[in-house]
């Protein structure tokens, strides 16, 4: 009957990765269709169907499919304004790949699906704001609160480089005028988080500590003395920084720092900076 159906649409919104042509295909109509019907779609009858669409992501899928996802987002956010705020979200949420995906992005097929996934994004957000003019407004609390933060550092810090060059785009954009200054001052604030995060966590990481502060008089006087008889040579690892995890999350750091200065010059280029 029509639950079967209905159930058979919602399970049609869990297909991803490497799809058939015939699931493609199913995938991409049934979400062309939806973007005509949505003035039919209930929050109180179809909230599965709805938690479906708005957690897709479309690193999963390829153009055409990526194509029918934004023209239903978009249908989504200019039908009801109960809806402005879900899309904007999902569409942040595709600021940054699954994690299964960062180490793609080094090769040229992930740096291809990266342009192929952010073009639309971005193209999606400007279409939102020039039919809901307050869009923009909603859109900066949601890009402030979903920043990642340092867990796995390894992994978010990449997630974090690839959210912040997201960022930057937005608030040099046309639809950034609203909230430049705000944007700008929540990835400053990020930066400065981060840099304290990063700093005492990998200095005391592994009891890595111990070579610098734990260090007994009586250990300084040892290794003193087996510099004498050696020739002045201490221990390697003993007092250098430890590199597999604070080298990484250095040089990560750092592009995130390039990337915001070679922002701002930009915006002095082109005279925003004052603004």
């Amino acid at each position: 009957g029509d639950n079967d159906n209905y159930n058979q649409l919602v399970a049609v919104m869990h297909l991803s990765g490497r799809l058939d042509p015939d699931n493609r295909a199913l995938l991409e109509t049934s979400l062309k269709a939806l973007s005509g019907a949505v003035s039919y779609i209930d929050i109180s009858h179809h909230e599965s169907l709805l938690v479906s669409i708005f957690g897709m992501s479309m690193w999963n899928y390829d153009p055409d499919v990526m194509d029918a996802l934004k023209g239903l987002i978009i249908s989504l956010a200019a039908s009801n304004g109960k809806y402005v705020d879900s899309c904007l979200t999902m569409l942040v949420s595709n600021f940054t790949p699954p994690s299964y995906f960062l180490d793609k992005l080094k090769e040229p097929h992930g740096l291809e699906r990266k342009h192929q996934v952010l073009s639309r994004v971005h193209a999606a957000l400007k279409s939102i704001f020039d039919l809901v003019p307050l869009a923009p407004t909603r859109l900066l609390p949601i890009v402030v609160q979903r920043m990642p933060t340092v867990h796995n550092k390894h992994e978010r810090l990449k997630m974090i480089v690839v959210y912040m060059e997201n960022t930057l785009k937005l608030e040099s954009s046309a639809m950034g005028e609203l909230v430049r200054s705000t944007l700008l001052m929540a990835v400053v604030d990020r930066l400065i988080d981060l840099d304290m995060e990063i700093g005492w966590d990998d200095i005391l990481h592994d009891d890595f500590s111990k070579g610098i502060f734990e260090m007994e008089l009586e250990d300084v006087e040892e290794a003193a003395d087996d510099a004498e008889q050696v020739g002045d040579e201490l221990p390697s690892g003993s007092l250098s920084r430890k590199s597999l995890s604070g080298n990484l999350i250095a040089e990560l750091l750092d592009s995130l720092m390039v990337l915001t200065f070679e922002h701002l010059e930009s915006c002095e280029g082109t005279g925003r900076l004052i603004e």
